[in-house]
C-alpha cells in the first residue's frame, strides 16, 4: 500500500454485536495517535440494514459510477457534472457502506483525473485505456463481491465453501491500549466473510421485528430487535403475559374468582349497609378472612401437586354460599 494512502480498519465486538470502524491513512504514526473521536461503532443489525439497502440500490449506483468511469477521460463538463451527481448520492447518504465506497471510488477518480490531465493523454489512446483500467478493476471487484449472494448469506446453512483470503492486520499497543484492527480491502469481501463468520459463531439469524418491523439479527425466532423503544413495548408485553399467566395458573384462578364473587357482591349491598361505615368495615375484615381460607385450601393442594377436583369444586362453591349468608347477616343488620 502506498504511503498517506486512505485505508478502512475494523473491529468485530461479538460480545457487544457491533463493529468498530476508523478510517485513516496507511501512515504508522498516524495509527499510534487515532482517537475515540475517529471510531464509528455500528451495531450488527445496522450492519446488515445498511448492507441489505446497499445492495437493494445497487443498480442506481451501479450505472452513475459506470457513468463516471465513462466519462473520466471525456471533456471536463461532463465529467464535473456526473462527478457533482455521485457527490450529491454520497453526501446525503447516511448508509456506511454508500459512503465508504463513494468515497474511496471518489479518491480514485479524482486522482486519475488528474494523472490524465498533468501528464497531457487525452489524445494518447493507450495512456487513456491505461488510466481507466484500474479504476474499472477496482469498480469490477466491488460488483462482482455485491453481486455474489454467498457473501450475504447470514442465515446460511448451505453446501461447504472452502476459500482461501488474506488480508492485514494492525496492532495498536501500549499506553493501556493493545487494539487489533483487520484492514479492509477496497471491496470489503474480507469484512463481509469476517462480519458473517461472527453471525454464524453467535448462532443468529435473520428476524422481523415484531413491533417496528424492521428486519434485525437475533437468536431464531426472536420477535423483538434490540432498539431502546421496541425492548420497552416487548419488556411490558413478557411482564404482563407473566402476569396473566400467574392469574390464569392452575390454583391462582380459584382465589381470583373467589375475590371477583366477593367484590360483585360488594357493589349490590343496600345502601343502608353502604351508609354505615361499621358494617361497611366488617364487610372488608370478612372479605379477608374469606380470602385466606381459600389461599390455605389452595397450598394444600400445591403442596400435594393435586389438581383442581370435585373436592375443590365444592369447597368453592361453599365460600361461595358461606359469603352470601354473610352478606345477608349484614343486610338484615341493617334494616
Amino acid at each position: 500500500m502506498s504511503k498517506n494512502k486512505k485505508i478502512l480498519l475494523y473491529r468485530i465486538d461479538e460480545q457487544a454485536k457491533n463493529v468498530i470502524f476508523v478510517v485513516t491513512e496507511d501512515n504508522e504514526s498516524v495509527w499510534r495517535n487515532i482517537s475515540g473521536d475517529a471510531y464509528s461503532v455500528i451495531s450488527f443489525d445496522d450492519i446488515f440494514r445498511d448492507i441489505t439497502e446497499f445492495r437493494n440500490g445497487f443498480l442506481d449506483y451501479e450505472q452513475l459510477t459506470d457513468e463516471l468511469i465513462g466519462a473520466i477521460n471525456g471533456r471536463a463538463a461532463v465529467y464535473s457534472k456526473i462527478l457533482e451527481r455521485f457527490d450529491d448520492n454520497r453526501l446525503n447518504s447516511f448508509n456506511f457502506f454508500t459512503r465508504y465506497y463513494s468515497d474511496t471510488l471518489r479518491d480514485l477518480f479524482t486522482e486519475t483525473r488528474k494523472n490524465i490531465e498533468k501528464a497531457g493523454a487525452f489524445l494518447n489512446t493507450r495512456a487513456l485505456k491505461k488510466s481507466t483500467e484500474h479504476v474499472s478493476e477496482v469498480f469490477n471487484h466491488i460488483r462482482e463481491v455485491m453481486r455474489d449472494d454467498w457473501n450475504f448469506d447470514f442465515n446460511s446453512e448451505s453446501d461447504i465453501k472452502a476459500f482461501r483470503l488474506s488480508f492485514d492486520k494492525i496492532i495498536i499497543r501500549g499506553n493501556d491500549r493493545n487494539d487489533i484492527y483487520t484492514v479492509a480491502d477496497t471491496a470489503l469481501v474480507n469484512f463481509f466473510y469476517d462480519f458473517s463468520f461472527a453471525i454464524h459463531k453467535l448462532k443468529l439469524y435473520v428476524c422481523d421485528c415484531k413491533y417496528c418491523s424492521q428486519k434485525f439479527l437475533g437468536i431464531r425466532n426472536s420477535v423483538c430487535c434490540d432498539a431502546e423503544e421496541c425492548q420497552n413495548v416487548y419488556q411490558r408485553e413478557i411482564k404482563n403475559a407473566k402476569r396473566r399467566s400467574r392469574e390464569n395458573s392452575t390454583y391462582k384462578i380459584y382465589s381470583t374468582r373467589l375475590s371477583n364473587y366477593i367484590g360483585q357482591q360488594k357493589t349490590k349491598l343496600s345502601s343502608g349497609v353502604l351508609d354505615n361505615p361499621l358494617l361497611v368495615e366488617r364487610f372488608d375484615r370478612q372479605r379477608k378472612v374469606f380470602t385466606a381460607f381459600m389461599t390455605e385450601k389452595l397450598s394444600e393442594y400445591e403442596m400435594d401437586h393435586r389438581l383442581p377436583d370435585k373436592e375443590l369444586d365444592a369447597f368453592y362453591d361453599k365460600m361461595k354460599q358461606d359469603v352470601m349468608s354473610f352478606v345477608y347477616g349484614l343486610e338484615a343488620e341493617a334494616e
